[in-house]
Order: C-alpha cells, then sequence, then structure tokens
C-alpha cells in the first residue's frame, strides 16, 4: 500500500482502472473531405473582381497569377481564420493557412522588386486603409461592408473600435504626417507611389514583366481599391481624369480583370 510520502508513479501504480472502462463514442457530424483547398475572403461589391478587399484581392490575384487550384469562399467573420484576419486558406488535410503564410505555401522564389513592393505597401496600401476606416465618406459606405452579420450597434462599435485603431497605425508607422493624420498628405503619398510605378510600367503588360508577380498582386488589389470605391477620392479623381497620364495603369487593372478575373 503506497504511503502518503510515496513518490506518484507508486501511487498509480497502485490505482486499478478496471472497473473503468473507456468507450468510444463516434462525432455526430464528420465534415465532408474537400478536393482541393479553399481560399476564403471578404465578399465583392460591384467590380469584376470577387472581392474588393485589398488583402484578399492581393493573395486571390496571386493564387491565379500562380494558376494554383482552389475553389473560394466569402465570408464577413474574420474570427474564422487562424490569425482573425482574412484571407486565410484551407487545405484539403484540414490544415488552415493565414494570409501571413500563403506565399510560402506557394514557393514563390526570390522576389527581385523589394523596393517597389515597399514603396506600394508605404504609400498605397496606408492610402486604401484611410480611405475605407478613416476617410469619412468611405467609412459610412464601404466600413459596413465589412461588419455585415452584426446588429447596428455593434457594427457603429465595431466601426469605431477598426477606425481607431487604423489610424493610431498609420499615425504611429507614419511620423512624417506630424502631429496630426492628414489625409491629404497621405493621398499625396500614394500619389507619388503611382508616379514611380508608371515609369516602371511603361509600355509593358505587368510591372514584374511578361507575367504578374507579387508586385502585381499588391499594386492590382490597390487600384483596384480606389478605382472600385463608391466614393470619390483624389487617387481615384487624378486616375480616372479624362487624357489623364496614369491611363496606363487603369489599364493595367483592367487588363488583369480580364485576363485572370474574367467569366
Amino acid at each position: 500500500m503506497a504511503t502518503p510520502e510515496a513518490p506518484l508513479r507508486e501511487i498509480l501504480k497502485s490505482i486499478s482502472f478496471t472497473q473503468f472502462p473507456l468507450y468510444h463514442i463516434e462525432p455526430f457530424f464528420v465534415p465532408l473531405p474537400i478536393p482541393r483547398p479553399q481560399l476564403f475572403v471578404y465578399p465583392t461589391t460591384s467590380s469584376g473582381t470577387p472581392t474588393t478587399d485589398v488583402e484578399c484581392l492581393r493573395v486571390l490575384a496571386l493564387l491565379k497569377f500562380t494558376n494554383y487550384e482552389f475553389d473560394l469562399h466569402f465570408t464577413n467573420e474574420p474570427n474564422s481564420a487562424p490569425n482573425a484576419q482574412l484571407p486565410f486558406l484551407l487545405l484539403p488535410d484540414g490544415t488552415a493557412i493565414d494570409n501571413q503564410h500563403i506565399e510560402g505555401h506557394l514557393s514563390l522564389g526570390d522576389d527581385h522588386m523589394l523596393a517597389y513592393y515597399a514603396l506600394a505597401k508605404h504609400a498605397l496600401v496606408p492610402a486604401t486603409e484611410y480611405l475605407v476606416w478613416v476617410d469619412p465618406a468611405g467609412f459610412s459606405e464601404i466600413a459596413s461592408g465589412y461588419l455585415k452579420g452584426y446588429s447596428a450597434v455593434v457594427r457603429a462599435a465595431l466601426g469605431w473600435i477598426r477606425s481607431s485603431a487604423v489610424a493610431r497605425t498609420l499615425q504611429l508607422g507614419m511620423p512624417e504626417y506630424g502631429a496630426a493624420l492628414d489625409g491629404d498628405v497621405i493621398y499625396e503619398n500614394a500619389v507619388r507611389a503611382l508616379d514611380s510605378l508608371l515609369v516602371l510600367l511603361g509600355e509593358g503588360e505587368f510591372l514584374e514583366g511578361e507575367a504578374p508577380g507579387r508586385l502585381d498582386a499588391l499594386v492590382f488589389a490597390c487600384l483596384n481599391a480606389f478605382l472600385d470605391a463608391p466614393v470619390k477620392s483624389p487617387v481615384r479623381t487624378l486616375l480616372t481624369r479624362r487624357e489623364s497620364k496614369y491611363k496606363p495603369l487603369v489599364e493595367y487593372v483592367l487588363r488583369i480583370v480580364e485576363r485572370y478575373f474574367g467569366a
């Protein structure tokens, strides 16, 4: 008989589990196997692209550029993703890959356009985030689309929290804006980036040459956000102005939509 001073394993040895049999209960529900990867993104609005969210469209475009076979699913619930951010990729074996690791899953190889990619991340992406979540007109018309499925009160609360977080991130990430977050400065930075990308594009079809790549996926997603937004912005005005020098960039977006997102 084990004593209180005996080691734990001696105590366990003295216990018999023969009177406590274990029963295996079959699960009440077993999910059907999926034949191929599933990509979950925010839903569409009005354009020829399935989603207007920049990050979702960036990943979606990248999968299409690489001829990756997958099925597309729409959701307004980012908490379904591993990192609570859409998009995410669900593999047939049940593995869920968040948006930060999808590129690694694709094994794209070395990126030779890092400087331009950094330019787009620093100038174009913040401008799209400002348009959707901080700009009053954009917040009223666009942000609510990301919060469908919630009551009006919850939408208002979540919208305010997200708007404040985006504004704070922009302020901390770009100290050149000064004490106050200035939308005009954000849009001016985006326009300067467009000038550089316009030169890079030249008369070519894509920014990365004969075939689109990482940079094309990001720039296309950002430009589509400005062009497809139901509200005006300085960037959209410059892109769509008659005889605009940025017409090649607009044609670039339309070319990608037609080639990779056409029926």
